[in-house]
């Protein structure tokens, strides 16, 4: 049986510290042009290095400058930077965060996905406790990504009390499931018809 959302948080809030380096990592932006490597092809800056704290991109690393460092590859799936889970897991706690599969790889957003299911926000079971996006696995995660665990930790949210918020926010035009509610009724366009001409108007 899963825990309450406000249990949840309080465990999380006390038991759940991140370094520091992770506020910097998920403000960081990615994907741009590698200012020290523009002559080069594929040059795009998608990756972190956690020893320096700074991003780079493949010839950066391939010159040595971040030797034996710990270095992140950051992808992108569903126009949203994602990082591979199981090399993520030896930095940070990863539990609760809900994974994606991306290339044949399993992976963590950095922020919350802007498609992640029906697009609908949710409150209640179902939803990311932060951000309220619906999640897949909701039995086995509470969150869709790195950055709203770690709001979670530091107590920048606030979660409904039970019973509060359980009904999901539909979006007009999203059928539930459950066949309850209403879908969005569009009217027939019908058969379009010429305008009659007038007595007075020329026939070219």
């Amino acid at each position: 049986m899963n825990n309450p959302p406000n249990e949840v948080m309080e465990q999380i809030e006390e038991n759940v510290q991140f370094p520091e380096w992770v506020s910097s990592f998920l403000a960081e932006t990615f994907f741009e042009k590698c200012g020290n490597h523009g002559e080069n092809q594929k040059n795009e800056v998608n990756r972190y290095c956690i020893t320096c704290n700074e991003t780079s991109c493949r010839y950066c690393v391939a010159s040595g400058h971040h030797k034996d460092h710990y270095v992140l590859t950051i992808y992108r799936h569903v126009y949203q930077n994602v990082v591979p889970l199981t090399p993520m897991e030896a930095h940070i706690n990863c539990d609760g965060i809900q994974p994606y599969k991306c290339n044949k790889k399993w992976v963590i957003s950095l922020t919350p996905l802007p498609h992640n299911g029906s697009g609908s926000l949710m409150e209640g079971g179902g939803a990311c406790l932060v951000c309220k996006r619906k999640l897949t696995d909701s039995s086995s995660y509470q969150f869709c990504s790195i950055a709203c665990k770690v709001s979670a930790s530091r107590g920048e949210v606030e979660v409904p009390e039970a019973g509060e918020g359980s009904s999901a926010m539909q979006e007009d035009n999203e059928e539930p499931g459950n066949g309850q509610g209403r879908r969005r009724r569009r009217s027939r366009k019908g058969v379009p018809h010429r305008a009659p001409f007038s007595a007075n108007t020329p026939i070219v």
